[in-house]
């Protein structure tokens, strides 16, 4: 069966109207082909009724899924954060119907871009979501590599078990050494690309930072915080100082 690489990438949603008791809502999507591979974006802070997310997920799906009579959907909740104690509030639900994206008539990494309505809970539609969508012809390896056991991945949840360990390798290169910021780990996480027919793609890279692989990979700021393992590193490193 033939596959395709389906992202989607959830822009902004506009006229969000929060719950009851709610002054300003902080709110965040999840979606799903496939219910038991749900994913979710970030919580937007300051957006109030026009929360703005620009995640990005990728589908590994069927092609009869994008078919252009193909009832296939994208599914997307909107909530509103409630807390530690007391639940998520649903904002509204999406139904993004794929097959009226035309993405087989596309080339591979030609976008488009549509804004459905959002249904509220009670049924009425109210707010819209802006959302856009693209075929891939190939994937960074690490993606990959997660599609093989999930049909699903979020560009925030590989940026998070890969980040922290590229800037402690970054970190930890002497600044007067020519090969620093080129570890061969981070060439491989960076260089090598799989295709949507399951082949390895090698991409050169100028130098030693983190490369994205394609127009699709949108660098998400993300604050990196000290684990338990830093800190007693950094404590060996200043009981040793003296003694030099």
């Amino acid at each position: 069966m033939d596959y395709h690489f389906l992202e989607i990438n959830l822009i902004c949603a506009q006229g969000l109207k929060p719950p009851a008791g709610f002054r300003r809502a902080q709110a965040y999507a999840v979606a799903w082909v496939d219910p038991a591979f749900k994913l979710r974006t970030r919580v937007d802070r300051t957006g109030g009724e026009n929360p703005t997310w620009n995640d990005k997920f990728i589908f590994h799906v069927p092609a009869g899924f994008l078919a252009d009579d193909s009832s296939s959907a994208v599914s997307v909740e909107i909530y509103a954060t409630a807390g530690w104690i007391l639940t998520d509030s649903l904002l509204g639900t999406v139904r993004l119907l794929v097959g009226n994206l035309r993405l087989l008539s596309r080339r591979d990494g030609c976008p488009v871009f549509d804004a459905v309505g959002i249904r509220r809970p009670s049924g009425r539609l109210h707010g819209v979501l802006n959302v856009g969508a693209m075929l891939l012809r190939r994937v960074p390896l690490v993606a990959a590599e997660v599609l093989g056991a999930c049909p699903a991945v979020s560009y925030l949840s590989l940026m998070g078990e890969k980040g922290f360990k590229i800037r402690r390798r970054q970190a930890a290169a002497p600044r007067d050494d020519p090969a620093a910021g080129k570890d061969p780990a981070l060439k491989q996480w960076n260089g090598e690309t799989i295709s949507s027919d399951g082949g390895v793609e090698a991409e050169e890279i100028s130098d030693g930072r983190v490369v994205p692989c394609g127009p699709c990979f949108l660098g998400f700021p993300r604050r990196i915080h000290r684990s338990p393992s830093d800190q007693i590193l950094q404590l060996s490193s200043t009981e040793e100082s003296p003694g030099r």
